[in-house]
């Protein structure tokens, strides 16, 4: 029977695309089905993720929130939540700064120097922060308890209530003499509010985020656009919407963010677009339970990540799932942490470096991207690649006599094999990766088949893994003997 030689798996550009989305009779070939723990930014290779260093001291329990604070000149603050207590950190302590009577979600938001605060409708009613204790300074008198705010839209403060479906604002900030501000700003509750975004309809409030030109108003399945105080969209702009806050994130092309149809991106001036339907599978896989806990972050860079807590998919659970997008390519790999559920995240500037802050159930505050280990934990890598025939008919039966994989630091990675006669979730191993660049494998390696796909996994604790390619050396015909 006839030999086919030297055929190089096409290097993954596409990222990964799962077959709930496209079958991988017509999947592109420079795609795979699963990438864990790996990203693609250096295009044609794929590597394992960088882990989660500390960078502040752990708090006594999961943190809830993020706020920042940044004043020119200096005076760089990161604000955290956990249960009733919010403490700033100065760069070498936390110190506790409020106290609340509530345990509810806090929000943050930045103006007039100083970080506003909220706590929930039932909660405090909102107070700032120059970095020390958090007080009324600035705080219109009668200013209610609120969800969400966003400072600094038109010179106002806006706050909404979920329970009621009511956006309050401040009139706008005054200047006293050109170098400082009226202090506090002025509002009235009888004539400060709008209530026109279809209240109490079953649908509450979810967030409220400011893009050029106007502020979004959320509900959970719909989004508003507000112009200013009398110009405002009598009925829903657009047909999506968000159960989360935090899961929306601003980009360098736009605003991104989650609904249970999918994760979007959004460009203020037009509809907003479906990003995920590569990743359909892991998507449905979010339980509802989950969605109003979905957390997001720009990496400052080129991607979009966020973090959805476990879930499970094609049997597989994920303790702590954190789906990845890359703006420049379009294309998705998928995060696992082992351990520590992320609870908050935030990107801080703290004068000398942008972090990606990354608060967790157990306390811990690090930042991604940094180091080799999560926490001190080394890191699960998987990459699972497309089923494959390499002819033309499907039906024509072959075996692989030799195959090789190019590696940078790949040493100890176990290399597998799955055919279309495998048991669900069972592999066959071919060996393990050697240290140099290129590992041969050239003695009999699989048994026969009208499909294959192969494996590479392993643990990282060093300098991240580059895997560049695999390279079938020579694939026996069969034809149809063997079916």
């Amino acid at each position: 029977m006839p030999n086919v030689d030297n055929i190089k798996i096409p290097y993954p550009t596409e990222g990964v695309i799962r077959s709930a989305q496209l079958s991988d009779t017509i999947c592109p070939e420079n795609s795979v089905q699963l990438a864990i723990n790996m990203h693609f930014d250096r295009i044609g290779s794929m590597t394992t993720r960088l882990g989660v260093a500390t960078y502040a001291d752990d708090l006594t329990g999961s943190v809830t929130a993020f706020g920042t604070l940044n004043i020119l000149g200096g005076n760089d603050r990161l604000f955290a939540q956990v249960a009733d207590d919010i403490s700033v950190w100065n760069g070498t302590a936390w110190t506790s700064v409020r106290t609340t009577t509530v345990e509810t979600k806090a929000r943050f938001s930045q103006f007039l120097n100083r970080t506003w605060m909220v706590n929930g409708n039932a909660g405090d009613a909102p107070e700032t922060s120059d970095g020390g204790a958090f007080d009324d300074t600035d705080v219109p008198a009668s200013f209610p308890a609120a969800d969400f705010i966003e400072a600094g839209y038109g010179g106002r403060v806006w706050i909404v209530d979920a329970s009621t479906d009511i956006l309050y604002y401040t009139d706008i900030v005054q200047s006293v003499d050109g170098t400082s501000y009226v202090s506090p700003l002025t509002f009235d509750i009888t004539t400060n509010f709008i209530a026109e975004f279809s209240p109490q309809d079953g649908e509450s409030i979810t967030g409220i985020f400011r893009v050029p030109k106007a502020l979004l108003l959320f509900k959970e399945n719909h989004i508003y656009r507000i112009y200013s105080t009398t110009n405002v969209d009598p009925y829903p702009a657009y047909n999506v919407g968000t159960f989360s806050q935090e899961s929306i994130v601003q980009g360098k092309d736009g605003v991104y963010f989650h609904h249970p149809s999918g994760f979007y991106k959004f460009n203020y001036d037009s509809q907003p677009t479906e990003i995920s339907r590569r990743i359909s599978d892991v998507v449905k896989a979010i339980p509802r339970t989950a969605y109003p806990n979905i957390v997001g972050i720009y990496d400052n860079f080129d991607a979009i990540k966020w973090s959805c807590g476990p879930l499970t998919f094609e049997g597989v659970d994920y303790l702590n799932c954190q789906v990845r997008y890359t703006i420049s390519t379009n294309v998705w790999t998928i995060y696992d942490f082992a351990s520590n559920g992320i609870t908050a995240l935030v990107r801080y500037d703290n004068g000398t470096t942008i972090d990606q802050i990354v608060g967790t159930s157990a306390g811990l505050v690090g930042k991604l991207d940094s180091g080799n280990t999560d926490f001190g934990s080394s890191i699960y890598f998987e990459m699972i690649d497309r089923w494959r025939s390499f002819t033309e008919m499907y039906s024509s039966t072959k075996t692989i006599r030799g195959i090789s994989a190019i590696t940078e630091n790949g040493g100890g990675t176990l290399f597998q094999y799955q055919t279309q006669k495998s048991t669900v979730n069972k592999w066959e191993d071919i060996d393990t990766i050697g240290e140099e660049y290129v590992s041969l494998f050239p003695n009999e390696v699989t048994e026969y088949f009208n499909l294959i796909r192969t494996r590479m996994v392993g643990n990282s604790t060093g300098t991240p893994i580059v895997f560049n390619g695999i390279e079938i050396l020579k694939i026996r015909d069969e034809g149809l003997e063997h079916n």
